[in-house]
């Protein structure tokens, strides 16, 4: 399941299906984040009003997307702006992403580089279809074919609507503030959010490519 060679053909070191397709790789972490430190994030967060849209849309040859741009516009406070905004809510962040990296290495038997802290709004109505981190839903490779594991970090909880759902797995999760959960990034875990219907909804995602086994 691990392919050091990466071309255009075969574009995964670490092949989709890897970790099988076990509901026990979906790690939900109580907690994670500390009460004192959720209140700093909770309160940067309110002070931001920077977006990356730098990103542009991809594409597979035969015009099916490999990654909408568009449904991030003005929602993704990237690690270059988070750290010009406040460096010690960066480095902050960025000690989570290293504990949370320690588990993964734990839990999925691995060694995984991990990615710099980046942080998004779910206003009202946003929504995110059931997908996979690494690959479409029908196996071939997004744009991002290292996102071999995801973690999510949730900020607040002072919002309706905006579950987290597992499609194959039958999981659905309000998640709390300082709640962490963790799963692979291929097809046997994929999974969505559902509508925002009211406040807004911060979380830091974490993408971690697996260095070996």
């Amino acid at each position: 399941m691990f392919n050091e060679e990466i071309t255009e053909e075969k574009p995964w070191k670490v092949l989709p299906g890897a970790f099988g397709d076990s509901i026990n790789n979906i790690k939900i972490i109580e907690n994670f984040i500390d009460k004192d430190d959720l209140l700093s994030l909770q309160n940067f967060v309110k002070k931001i009003n920077e977006w990356d849209n730098s990103r542009e849309s991809e594409y597979h040859e035969d015009g099916t997307i490999k990654y909408g741009a568009d449904v991030w516009l003005n929602r993704t406070c990237s690690s270059y702006l988070v750290k010009r905004l406040d460096r010690d809510i960066y480095e902050l962040i960025d000690f989570y992403i290293d504990k949370m990296t320690a588990k993964i290495n734990q839990n999925y038997n691995c060694i995984v580089e991990k990615r710099p802290p980046v942080i998004v709004c779910w206003r009202p109505g946003d929504f995110q279809i059931a997908h996979a981190d690494k690959q479409l839903q029908d196996g071939r490779p997004n744009a991002f074919p290292d996102y071999d594991i995801n973690s999510l970090f949730y900020i607040n909880d002072d919002y309706e609507g905006g579950e987290l759902f597992y499609t194959q797995h039958k999981i659905k999760i309000k998640p709390t503030a300082g709640l962490a959960i963790s799963h692979p990034g291929d097809v046997n875990y994929i999974h969505g959010v559902t509508p925002v219907l009211s406040g807004i909804r911060w979380v830091i995602p974490a993408f971690y490519s697996i260095k070996s086994f």
